[in-house]
């Protein structure tokens, strides 16, 4: 017969020994305040979104600049002249372009009549599409007050780059890429070294007449082939199964992933070069790509993001590797431009290396 008396004094020894597990605490108390701190302050589920604009006259620019910076969630850049608000768009430095019509005149009576063109970077979906409809209900607004004053209205045309429905899932999808690799990297770099450690195989790794720093290259080319081969799997599966174009440098993203697996192994070592048992490096594992899926534009917009955590989302691989699938599967970026990625993953690898080979000395000194 089970006593009460019995379970309460063992539920009290093991309230004990939980408030005196440090790797325990962490993990049920200050990982998960950390995170919702963190994620507090960094989501902004309406992001601001970079407009360019693009007039013939002054007149018309401010008519327009005037309309749009009453709206939430859109920024107005410095306006051009006719083409240079397409053109922002696609060298990547605004997301939406507006292009204004000359006004009718007498030198072009028939000028009321060439279509206002809106030209968004449709390759993060979920960006575009609210700032898209908060466009979309000005533009509206400003045609029935023309239609009252007897002006006429202008026609309108949308044209969305690199998705043209769209599609969120795109958008997804390309991301997961470096998000699958990211997660598997981590966690068997971090559990591999922290399992040999406890297993005493790792000292006995240490006796061989090699360098440390060898033994790390070591385990590290394994996870190089790892994060190919996952790459390519999830890329086919976007592929074929979602229908997620194709339309760039995928052999350079491919790169990209192979340098992203080998960071990331690199990340999880010096965690558990950390860490005293395989517990600790495991929260210390999803306590680093919790946030680095928050802020390397996956989950959320990177644009959306404020300063301090952009700043942060440089820094980490993740970031990097998003922004190159996006690139090479949607906007057809070429090879040089997808290998311009690889900079700041493989400086992530040499800190994270430096720093697991320093811990692990420091520990076994």
């Amino acid at each position: 017969m089970i006593r009460a008396r019995t379970l309460v004094a063992i539920a009290k020894a093991e309230a004990v020994q939980l408030i005196r597990t440090r790797v325990a605490m962490t993990l049920r108390v200050i990982v998960p305040i950390a995170q919702v701190v963190l994620f507090g302050l960094a989501v902004r589920p309406d992001p601001v979104v970079t407009v360019a604009l693009a007039a013939p006259a002054s007149a018309a620019a401010d008519e327009v600049v005037r309309r749009l910076r009453v709206e939430p969630g859109l920024r107005v850049g410095p306006t051009g002249t006719p083409g240079s608000a397409e053109a922002a768009v696609r060298r990547g430095d605004a997301v939406i372009g507006i292009e204004v019509p000359r006004t009718p005149s007498l030198a072009d009576p028939f000028a009321s009549r060439r279509p206002v063109r809106i030209v968004a970077d449709a390759s993060n979906a979920a960006l575009v599409a609210t700032a898209l409809a908060r466009i979309d209900a000005r533009y509206w607004q400003a045609r029935a007050e023309r239609a009252e004053d007897g002006t006429g209205p202008l026609p309108l045309e949308i044209e969305r780059l690199h998705n043209p429905q769209l599609r969120t899932d795109w958008s997804f999808l390309t991301g997961l890429t470096g998000v699958v690799v990211m997660i598997a990297s981590l966690m068997l770099g971090a559990l591999s070294l922290a399992r040999e450690r406890e297993g005493g195989s790792w000292e006995t790794l240490l006796t061989l007449p090699v360098h440390r720093v060898e033994i790390v290259f070591g385990k590290l080319l394994p996870y190089l082939l790892l994060g190919t081969l996952q790459g390519i799997a999830v890329t086919a599966v976007a592929a074929l199964g979602f229908g997620v174009p194709m339309r760039g440098g995928v052999g350079a993203l491919l790169l990209v992933i192979a340098l992203s697996a080998a960071a990331h192994f690199a990340i999880g070592y010096a965690i558990a070069a950390r860490a005293a048992t395989q517990l600790a490096a495991l929260q210390g594992a999803v306590a680093f790509y919790l946030p680095a899926m928050l802020l390397s534009g996956f989950l959320y917009p990177f644009e959306g993001l404020p300063g301090w955590a952009r700043a942060i989302g440089q820094l980490l691989p993740l970031t990097h590797v998003v922004s190159a699938a996006r690139a090479a599967m949607l906007k057809g970026a070429d090879d040089m431009a997808v290998l311009a990625f690889l900079s700041p993953i493989a400086l992530a690898l040499v800190v994270a290396l430096a720093l697991g080979v320093a811990l692990q000395n420091r520990r076994l000194d």
